[in-house]
């Protein structure tokens, strides 16, 4: 009987304090900009001007000096830019450094066919000038060091004696060597220990065996 009652009052209630009260709950409680910001002291956070003024040297230039031996790989001038050229029997890395590509001896120069460049390469040679002209005889680097030939031996006359050492064996095409009952000689005689246990048990068996017939045990 009261229902209908109920129902008409709950239709006649306004809802705008009911959406107010969700909106309320619904929004942030802290502000999404506040009104104060802090920003934290960081070194450097404005660019370059808090960061070292004066570091420390790279060191660059000359490594080695002019007339110096290197060998392959040694770095012979560090530098910022091509101040310096690597010219013959040189290279030149990613940061402009240049070393060596053959071991020999350093040279400064500069090549009269490019007279803006200053060059740096290795000689192969300590009497070697550089640049080399432009149709000379390239030098190369064989690994191989002149040696004099020898005298080849004269023809023996007919009817010289022969001496021992003359006595020699023929190995190969043109290689003449010691025979070998000559080089089994040479070695000093050492007194030789066997060590074959078997062989000593052998022995020892035969040695008890002798025993016992002399004692009459056998």
């Amino acid at each position: 009987m009261f229902a209908p009652r109920i129902f008409s009052a709950f239709r006649a209630a306004p809802r705008a304090p009911i959406l107010r009260t969700a909106l309320l709950a619904a929004r942030p409680r802290t502000p999404l900009f506040p009104a104060i910001q802090s920003r934290p002291a960081t070194h450097a956070a404005a660019g370059r001007a808090n960061k070292a003024k004066d570091g420390p040297g790279k060191r660059l230039g000359a490594k080695k000096t002019a007339g110096e031996k290197v060998k392959t790989g040694m770095i012979i001038y560090r530098q910022r830019g091509t101040v310096w050229y690597p010219g013959e029997n040189a290279g030149m890395g990613r940061d402009h450094t240049i070393f060596a590509a053959a071991p020999g001896y350093v040279r400064y120069y500069k090549d009269p066919a490019q007279p803006k460049r200053k060059f740096i390469g290795i000689a192969l040679t300590e009497k070697q000038v550089l640049p080399s002209p432009p149709h000379a005889i390239r030098v190369r680097r064989l690994g191989m060091k002149a040696v004099p030939l020898e005298e080849e031996p004269r023809n023996v006359p007919f009817g010289t004696p022969l001496v021992r050492g003359d006595q020699v064996a023929k190995d190969g095409f043109y290689a003449y060597r010691t025979p070998n009952w000559r080089i089994g000689r040479m070695m000093p005689k050492v007194e030789v220990k066997n060590n074959n246990p078997f062989a000593r048990w052998q022995k020892k068996g035969k040695r008890n065996a002798a025993w016992k017939r002399r004692k009459g045990i056998a």
